[in-house]
């Protein structure tokens, strides 16, 4: 069966009653636009997506008015720490979009800093839709030095 578009998700009315193939997806693959793979019932599946589709879990890929292909997204080997608090998850995703940015952070026992990579309208957007509590204003960095990250280091991390 041929899969080029997301149709919808499996919790829709209009699935409601058809056959399910269920195509195992990792996360790895998600954003792959073309795989071929094989669904859980042997139906062969040929996957071509837009690029910049993500096959989300419960994504219907295919429908043929009968049978539908569903994206299931299995268990795999993970680091899982619990959050207690939504403030805790917040701040983990603020500190994994630093990250992403190579940014050298600055903790105190109040506060957590970062210097402008972008412009302090985006920042200030990014911190909005987070949830996080901050601002962008000017103030001395690394008077101690920068915290520790993992390119303190040079434990093989290169770019």
């Amino acid at each position: 069966m041929k899969a080029d578009t997301i149709v919808g998700h499996i919790g829709d009315q209009q699935f409601a009653g058809r056959s399910r193939h269920h195509v195992d997806i990792g996360w790895g693959d998600a954003a792959k636009h073309r795989q071929a793979v094989t669904a859980d019932t042997g139906l062969a599946v040929q996957i071509t997506l837009p690029r910049g589709a993500f096959l989300r879990d419960g994504a219907v890929i295919a429908d043929d008015g009968t049978d539908v292909v569903v994206v299931r997204r299995p268990a795999e080997d993970a680091i899982v720490v619990p959050v207690a608090d939504d403030n805790a998850r917040r701040m983990l995703l603020l500190g994994y979009v630093l990250g992403n940015q190579h940014a050298p952070i600055d903790v105190s026992e109040d506060a957590v800093a970062a210097p402008l990579f972008t412009s302090a309208h985006a920042a200030k957007e990014l911190l909005a839709e987070l949830g996080v509590d901050g601002d962008v204003m000017v103030t001395a960095l690394a008077r101690n030095g920068w915290s520790r990250t993992s390119s303190d280091s040079h434990a093989g991390h290169h770019h």
